[in-house]
């Protein structure tokens, strides 16, 4: 059974066994429980463990499941190479132990024309090492699949993923961020990739937000992608360390989860909970402040995501007003979106004072929309799921949304689309070539529920 080395043993993390295992325990401490959900992929950074150690620490921290195999995918940095690159040998050793490769799934790749054998592109490259010593730790029976990317299209890649793709799959995407920004430039460009990654806008993702730019749009063109959510759990820079904030490099972790698991935890819930009800009471006390700063909340409140804010009163609605596209931090959608159910709602009146005690707040937080294929109405509606699927009709200039809950009161998909017609303006009866629908489905709580 061959085996290869890790090079970067020694400069990038510790050669010694007891001084890797205790730095990356460390680095893994430093991770908080932001969800009971399992990812399928994770955003790990890839810098020197001194630098970069404690977000890849967030990013591993963040899955709670046993994967049985871990594909790797990282930017080729130092040896320029067409295509996707595995190496020669059955495995990988890193000085807390062996990590075998999958050789099966390596021969299917190449098979399959999606990836061959190079061993130049490993011999190099710190983007895979410095992700096996937390996979060894962590799952020391896993089997991993170390990908580098060299110069391939996006699409590519994205095949390549759904290939491999399986519920026993984690894929780690090995990247850092911006390079050699000052501080300020960096934290703008780095929020920049923020908001693509989590926005799902593969298209404008570029090397120059993030060195593992393919492997991050493959991730999100990937069917295995698109159903995924992103949940931010940790960004900043190598200042932090060297104090220099002239060149600094970026670094961010961020965790993916269906998009029909709850990745918030009760904590998150209680504190967007507590931010609607305190922004609610601030504006009908007329208070100037309403809004936090995204900088202040939790760090996965900070992620791009759409909202819903639904008030009720003694059981009877009073107030509901939403975003459908990611826009702005999580924690300011459900703010704004809170104010405006309770004061812009045109069905209603503005909320008054002597309401605030007996009102309930709801929140539902939508996964990104994504567009449904069909020929005709029927085949729409067979590829509706009623009860998990929220809708966003488009046509003739005009758009309506039904949010999933809607299905308890109108459980037949034809009554469903109907009522989505109607509310967007159009007749029961229209129908156009040119209508688009979305779904969507949201991870919805309240203050009913959630008391941390």
């Amino acid at each position: 059974m061959s085996e290869r080395g890790c090079r970067f043993a020694g400069t990038f993390f510790p050669a010694d066994p007891t001084a890797l295992a205790a730095e990356v325990k460390a680095h893994l401490g430093s991770a908080t429980s932001v969800s009971a959900a399992a990812p399928r992929a994770i955003v790990a950074a890839h810098a020197g463990y001194a630098y970069s150690g404690r977000f890849a620490g967030l990013s591993y921290g963040a899955v709670t499941w046993t994967p049985a195999r871990v594909v790797v995918l990282s930017p080729s940095h130092r040896y320029p190479f067409r295509g996707i690159a595995f190496p020669s040998q059955d495995v990988f050793s890193t000085p807390l132990g062996p990590l075998r490769i999958d050789r099966i799934a390596c021969t299917m790749l190449t098979e399959a024309g999606l990836a061959h054998e190079k061993d130049a592109a490993h011999d190099n490259e710190h983007g895979i090492e410095t992700q096996l010593p937390f996979i060894r730790a962590l799952w020391p029976e896993a089997q991993i699949v170390p990908l580098v990317c060299g110069d391939v299209p996006a699409t590519q890649v994205a095949t390549t993923i759904d290939a491999l793709a399986s519920p026993e799959t984690l894929f780690v995407l090995s990247s850092d961020l911006s390079h050699f920004l000052s501080q300020s430039e960096a934290r703008e460009k780095d929020a920049e990739t923020a908001r693509l990654l989590e926005m799902g806008a593969a298209a404008e993702l570029t090397p120059s937000h993030a060195c593992g730019s393919k492997g991050l749009q493959g991730w999100l063109l990937s069917q295995a992608g698109q159903g995924t959510k992103a949940l931010r759990l940790g960004m900043g820079d190598s200042a932090d360390v060297s104090g220099d904030r002239s060149r600094v490099v970026g670094y961010g972790a961020w965790a993916f989860y269906p998009i029909d698991t709850a990745m918030l935890n009760d904590g998150s819930r209680a504190e967007l909970l507590d931010l609607a009800r305190n922004a609610i009471t601030r504006r009908v006390a007329r208070s100037q402040s309403n809004t936090p700063a995204p900088n202040r909340t939790a760090v996965a409140l900070q992620t791009r995501a759409a909202s819903f804010v639904t008030l009720t009163l003694k059981g009877q609605l009073r107030g509901c007003i939403g975003s459908v596209v990611p826009h702005r931090a999580l924690a300011e959608d459900v703010v704004e979106n809170a104010i405006g159910a309770a004061t812009r709602d045109p069905r209603f009146p503005p909320v008054t004072a002597t309401e605030l005690p007996a009102m309930r707040i709801k929140l539902a937080v939508l996964s990104k929309a994504q567009k449904i294929q069909f020929s005709n109405e029927q085949e729409a509606l067979s590829r509706v799921t009623p009860g998990l699927d929220g809708l966003i009709l488009s046509s003739a200039g005009r758009r309506g949304v039904l949010l999933p809950a809607v299905w308890e009161s109108l459980p037949d998909p034809r009554e469903f689309l109907d009522t989505l017609k109607l509310k967007a303006g159009l007749e029961r009866d229209h129908w156009s070539t040119e209508l688009i629908l979305q779904r969507f489905r949201v991870e919805s709580f309240s203050d009913l529920e959630v008391t941390a």
